[in-house]
């Protein structure tokens, strides 16, 4: 039997540690290569801090995200849990 996978809320997102890209891009609703470039953003904040200590290969701690975005995470809580 074949498992189809749901599409996660911006509010289920926001409370993950770690992003993918289509993460990304429902969290901000941009497109895909938007989301790349925040990911790819992310992903080299996280190889100059995390080196060899990173947890998992394709995906991005939402700290970085944060980061690459200029966005302070508590401000993205609540600016999603609000509505």
């Amino acid at each position: 039997m074949i498992q189809i996978r749901r599409k996660h809320t911006r509010e289920e997102i926001v409370d993950q540690c770690y992003l993918s890209i289509e993460d990304v891009r429902t969290l901000f609703n941009v497109g895909y290569k938007q989301a790349r470039r925040i990911y790819e953003i992310a992903d080299k904040i996280d190889q100059e801090q995390l080196k060899n200590w990173r947890i998992q290969d394709r995906k991005v701690r939402i700290t970085s995200v944060c980061k690459a975005t200029g966005i302070p995470l508590q401000v993205l809580q609540k600016q999603i849990k609000n509505g």
